[in-house]
């Protein structure tokens, strides 16, 4: 593996223009550049700090390594017959270098200071050690999974398949650690178990549910005229130039206007309230959303005293008699409450700020319905775009939606592109989030997908706004509602059904069926004519055994390699 280069040329991986170049030889890398990388990863993921390993030989090897699973085509490693040929994401090669700073650092603190030092008992301690850990500050230590202390036991083993490749350091000739168990069995664990991520539970689930479905199909259409006024409105009033003395007239035939019509003048909301205060305005005009005023007679703001003094006794006269409001949605049409049906206006007046706030719980409830009823991963909602819904008639004149979008995970970096076959109602609801969130074709749909925070903020908004009363919507209870759950809860019911284990790997685009069985938390039934497999599944392992494929290539002394499972 060359040393003097670029770390994105030696794995291949294109950049953006003016991104960092990271070269191998520095303890810092930064890969935050790079032009296929998915929006679920964050930065912290693509910064690579060699530097916390202290023995600097070992650092070389983490490079080699980690630029090896990087690259798994390159020449070099595929002259390395024990590597790994299976490409590995740089989401997973952070982690494994967080795994390597741990082990590497723990060799250095017990004293080893080459590989070929290492013994049996260094891996038993280690991994004896680094299955626990301390949650908090003064709790007592907490013993991790088996499945996760899996990944520290693939980082020991790592060396072993890539010693050929190594320049710096390497365990000595034959040594393999825990002599080539897979890492599954070196931790006493099991990949045959149910999905452990718990699936929504009905008191949750309906509630909320229910809740963003009406806003979706009963208050989104009347929000998307109301964000379309304020949007025009935007767009006309951004030339105006400043109030001068000489739209003192104009003001004060607008006054005199609003009290024959009996408008109430504009009521600020609560981000101009340090504003107001700093002005100095009368008491009975605090409230008073002046550059609401300003638009009317086409200026963009009332802002210099002496203007305010010429028109402030009209100003007391009018807020005396009409009183203030909401600028926004003051005659609002009415929809049919969910609990009982009855015509209510679908909105009391809103200000600006308790638009955007509408439309930020809005999106939130457009997001908890194409992911409860799509399935789709996180990674996956994330990568929707605006301008992703497709719509085909059939040749039975019924209609098929689809989302289209990228599968993530599984995948090369970036994803590949992919449909999701989708009910109406999804269809629906990132039509109206494309709608409220007013970006381009091609611009992220939902830039977050951290449904918990959401649906809380959601929790609190319908209840101090008066919306969930007027809307008669159902309590939704508190309680952690997250993505991953809402697919469990998916899976679960498409399982139940008829066939429904395959129908769900399929719903789901699972890369087996026993990976549905794990979220079904059930075994194919042989009885069942769908299921493709009527015996028990065996073990999933994507880490093939190397030494099956060169046997020429092996070195006579070295015991079995490891093959530990993903």
């Amino acid at each position: 593996m060359p040393r003097d280069c670029y770390v994105h040329e030696a794995t291949g991986l294109a950049l953006l223009p003016g991104s960092a170049r990271s070269r191998f030889e520095e303890d810092l890398w930064d890969m935050w550049g790079l032009a296929d990388k998915p929006r679920s990863i964050k930065q912290h993921e693509l910064t690579w700090d060699f530097s916390q390993i202290m023995n600097p030989k070992w650092r070389v090897v983490a490079k080699e390594i980690l630029i090896a699973l990087l690259a798994p085509q390159h020449d070099s490693v595929l002259e390395c017959a024990l590597a790994l040929r299976k490409y590995r994401s740089p989401r997973t090669c952070n982690r494994f270098l967080r795994k390597f700073t741990a082990w590497f650092n723990w060799l250095t603190a017990n004293g080893v200071t080459s590989l070929e030092e290492v013994m049996q008992e260094h891996c038993d301690r280690f991994t004896s050690e680094d299955q626990w850990y301390v949650p908090k500050p003064g709790a007592p230590p907490v013993q991790v999974e088996p499945e996760t202390l899996a990944e520290s036991v693939r980082v020991v083993q790592l060396i072993t398949l890539y010693g050929d490749l190594l320049s710096t350091d390497s365990y000595r000739a034959g040594f393999v650690p825990w002599d080539g168990r897979s890492t599954i069995k070196v931790v006493g664990g099991t990949w045959l178990r149910g999905n452990r991520t718990p699936p929504v539970p009905d008191h949750l689930l309906q509630p909320a549910l229910a809740t963003c479905l009406y806003l979706v199909n009963t208050v989104g259409p009347h929000l998307a005229d109301l964000v379309e006024q304020a949007r025009a409105d935007a767009a006309r009033t951004k030339g105006f130039p400043r109030g001068t003395l000489a739209h003192v007239p104009d003001l004060k035939r607008l006054f005199a206007q609003m009290h024959v019509d009996r408008v109430p003048l504009p009521l600020a909301d609560g981000k101009g309230r340090a504003r107001r205060i700093s002005t100095g305005d009368l008491a009975p005009l605090k409230d008073l959303a002046w550059y609401r005023l300003a638009h009317q007679v086409g200026t963009s703001t009332i802002a210099d005293l002496f203007l305010r003094e010429k028109i402030t006794p009209e100003l007391l006269v009018l807020a005396e008699d009409v009183g203030f409001e909401n600028y926004w949605a003051r005659t609002a049409p009415t929809v049919a409450r969910e609990e009982d049906g009855a015509s209510v206006p679908w909105t009391a007046p809103l200000s600006d700020a308790g638009l955007q706030s509408m439309v930020a719980n809005t999106l939130v409830a457009c997001l908890v319905v194409t992911s409860a009823l799509s399935g789709m991963r996180n990674s996956e909602l994330v990568e929707l775009n605006v301008g992703c819904r497709r719509q085909t008639v059939t040749k039975s004149g019924g209609t098929r939606y689809r989302l289209a979008g990228r599968l993530i995970k599984g995948q090369k970096l970036g994803g590949v592109p992919d449909d999701w076959v989708v009910i109406e109602d999804v269809h629906r609801a990132v039509a109206l989030a494309e709608h409220l969130v007013g970006a381009p074709p091609g611009a992220a749909l939902f830039n977050t997908v951290a449904l918990s925070f959401g649906l809380t903020r959601m929790r609190k908004w319908l209840e101090e706004t008066g919306n969930r009363e007027r809307w008669g919507l159902p309590v939704i209870p508190a309680g952690p509602i997250n993505a991953r759950m809402l697919r469990r809860k998916l899976a679960l019911s498409i399982a139940a059904r008829p066939g429904g284990l395959l129908a769900a790997k399929i719903a789901l685009k699972h890369i087996s069926v026993a990976t549905t069985e794990g979220y079904a938390a059930r075994p194919a039934d042989p009885s069942d004519c769908s299921s493709p497999r009527s015996r028990r599944p065996r073990k999933r392992s994507t880490w093939s055994s190397p030494w099956k494929r060169s046997a020429t290539s092996r070195r006579a002394a070295t015991p079995p390699v490891p093959a530990p499972a993903d």
